[in-house]
């Protein structure tokens, strides 16, 4: 470890944009705590790319370390405090830095950027922000915010709570991550820690403090009586006897705990001070995580990386419902979500403990969630390319804040330093579906370089949707100022953009965090191809795609307009056809000799608005179009349209195949721009 005067003399690790990357905190381990481990585990995912500054009263740190620590002056004797962070700031000024703390590490790197002092990021945690109870700290919250080049909140909770202290803010979203786990079977981690194959092992992890629930926890298994769910034939003292509670962890309240338990005559084994290895051994080993959390004054569950931890192990859990543990814990799926009251925890804890079944259902979903939506990688390269952005020369752009960009200008303008991907999303009386996909985009691990909405004269407000996500994404507006169709939105978008590659994603889809960076991989392993495209559901309805068959395309479309097409691929849009418009740009593209590689994953979901019909996506299953509708004496208008409109591709592609076999799909756009 190095202190403040050799900071200069440290050879960093930059990423794209030649900055370099640091984080001033108090915690970090070897404290315990869940903001110490998001930013632990945040700087192990950079692979060094981050370095921590901690002060000078900093406990040692573990010598195994894979990256480096910075030890530095945070505090003096005089007034304010914590000046000497302004100094360390100034210092860092070729680089970007990490806030962890609000109040007051946001503090000292606000009035150091106002003297020429480095950019930095906000991150949120939660408890942080229910501390700023005076007018002064909330005064200065917002400018702390305001000259910061992003803001990053541990869950969509606290940045709800953000927005209530600061209405304007736009947060990234960056829930916790969990490093990946090795197990042990129950049988074998519990031979390791003495504990009988038997017993029933209620397991909670936590610095011991009040708002955890442990009390609760304690006074639950007081009343606790399993003969209530009808499924045991033990007695209630052989019941008490083979539950064993374990707690791991310490703090201010473990006295208290300590006193509550031998006055509830609870038996628990207490550990303090656990290394890594033994509490992944407890995971293991135990039947059941539970911690009832519950909201304080000035303290909350701002997500939990606990529970994911439990889940990583296959432990199902019960925690207490409220602010971001509702995230962390999918209720009746990866585990039980309860009232934080004593009665409450007693009675999940006797269906869960009584239910072996339900136990390992909730366990091994669980395990698949945080195995696929929470790897710490996935969390590092969606910051970086935010921030990547955010010091890019789009971001710094103020045109692409508060203006409409004229077709000359959006060709002049270029494009970002992300993957060479263009966006091009046509929208049409969408401006509330057009938020939740770029909402989506906001979250891919690879980022395009340029979006383009194309408004297809619009009566609601999509320019107001990308004014707001202008400083965060690469995104520009172009509008039409009459009606041309969606195949024109489209062939525009394109004309405007200058990325090899591009995804045509309709208004109404959300993609999922990886659809980039899957298709784009897919177009890399696959050189011969011209397009990747995936599964996607439409509403509730899962749509499966299959493995590129030209000769089955010709009978029917399984494959979504909002795949990742290679430029020099593309067929121009059909400006003429109000229906079926992918499958015409993929039966043309066919004819071309190109085909497409598909990715067996769902990566985009396609909205379904019920109360539009008009001006939505829908789909039409086998039975409709099989029924003999002339018998019944008429035919509903809808099949009409769809006959006719199968009819027009059917002549321009020479398909001598009539009738609908199996589903078939009207496209995102079709209908919307008639």
């Amino acid at each position: 470890m190095q202190t403040s005067d050799q900071l200069n003399n440290v050879q960093h690790a930059t990423f794209n944009g030649g900055k370099r990357l640091y984080c001033l905190t108090f915690d970090y381990p070897p404290m315990h705590g869940g903001v110490a481990r998001y930013l632990s585990s945040l700087g192990k995912a950079s692979n060094g790319q981050v370095k921590v500054l901690v002060p000078l009263e900093h406990p040692l740190v573990p010598p195994d370390t894979s990256y480096q620590l910075l030890v530095t002056k945070f505090w003096w004797s005089g007034w304010p405090k914590w000046l000497p962070l302004v100094k360390r700031c100034l210092e860092l000024k070729e680089g970007i830095i990490f806030v962890s703390h609000v109040v007051p590490i946001g503090t000292a790197a606000w009035i150091s950027r106002l003297f020429g002092g480095p950019d930095y990021v906000v991150l949120f945690h939660g408890t942080d922000l229910q501390r700023l109870k005076s007018k002064w700290k909330r005064w200065l919250l917002r400018r702390i915010c305001s000259q910061a080049r992003l803001l990053v909140t541990n869950s969509e909770a606290t940045k709800t709570a953000l927005q209530r202290l600061m209405p304007q803010a736009d947060a990234l979203v960056m829930t916790p991550g969990v490093e990946s786990v090795d197990r042990m079977s129950k049988l074998e981690a519990r031979k390791g820690l003495g504990v009988d194959e038997n017993a029933k092992v209620i397991l909670a992890v936590c610095r011991l403090v009040e708002r955890k629930g442990v009390d609760t926890l304690l006074q639950a298994l007081s009343l606790f009586d399993i003969q209530r769910s009808g499924n045991s034939t033990f007695s209630e003292a052989e019941i008490r006897d083979s539950i064993e509670l374990v707690v791991i962890g310490s703090g201010p309240y473990a006295p208290q705990l300590h006193q509550l338990a031998d006055l509830l005559k609870i038996k628990v084994r207490w550990v303090e001070n656990a290394s890594d290895e033994e509490v992944a051994r407890w995971y293991d080993g135990a039947d059941v995580f539970c911690l009832p959390s519950r909201e304080a004054a000035d303290d909350v569950e701002g997500f939990g990386i606990v529970f994911l931890e439990a889940a990583a192990h296959g432990l199902p859990v019960i925690a207490g419902r409220g602010w971001g543990t509702e995230e962390a814990v999918v209720d009746g799926i990866t585990g039980l979500l309860v009232k934080p009251d004593a009665e409450s925890v007693a009675k999940a804890l006797e269906v869960m403990l009584s239910d072996e079944d339900l136990r390992q259902r909730l366990g091994e979903a669980g395990r698949k969630r945080v195995e696929k939506d929470f790897k710490w990688e996935d969390r590092w390269k969606i910051l970086k390319s935010n921030i990547e952005y955010r010091i890019s020369n789009v971001a710094s752009d103020q045109k692409s804040v508060n203006s409409t960009f004229s077709e000359a200008e959006i060709q002049r303008s270029g494009h970002s330093i992300f993957e060479d991907i263009a966006v091009i999303i046509p929208c049409y009386n969408h401006a509330n579906e057009l938020e939740a996909a770029l909402e989506s985009i906001s979250k891919q691990i690879l980022m395009p370089s340029e979006i383009i909405v194309v408004d297809n004269n619009s009566d609601d407000a999509p320019k107001l949707v990308v004014e707001k996500y202008a400083n965060r994404l690469p995104v520009k507006y172009f509008r039409y100022e009459e009606k041309q169709g969606a195949p024109a939105a489209r062939n525009k978008g394109a004309s405007l953009t200058s990325a090899p590659l591009l995804l045509f994603m309709d208004a109404d889809v959300q993609l999922r965090s990886d659809a980039l960076q899957l298709m784009a991989e897919a177009l890399r392993i696959h050189p011969d191809t011209a397009f990747a495209y995936s599964d996607f559901y439409w509403g509730r309805k899962l749509f499966k795609g299959r493995e590129w068959d030209a000769e089955a395309l010709k009978k029917m479309n399984w494959i979504n307009t909002t795949s990742l097409i290679r430029r020099t691929s593309l067929v121009p849009f059909d400006e003429d056809l109000k229906k079926f418009q992918d499958w015409d740009l993929w039966l043309a593209m066919s004819e071309r000799g190109e085909k497409g590689v598909w990715i067996p994953e769902t990566l985009l979901t396609v909205t379904e608005v019920k109360t539009r019909k008009t001006n939505i996506s829908h789909w039409l299953p086998t039975f409709a179009h099989r029924l003999p509708w002339p018998i019944f004496g008429w035919t509903p208008n809808e099949i009409i349209r769809y006959r006719a409109a199968e009819a027009v591709i059917r002549r321009k592609h020479h398909l001598d195949f009539i009738g609908s076999p199996g589903l078939r799909l009207t496209s995102p756009e079709d209908d919307k721009n008639i």
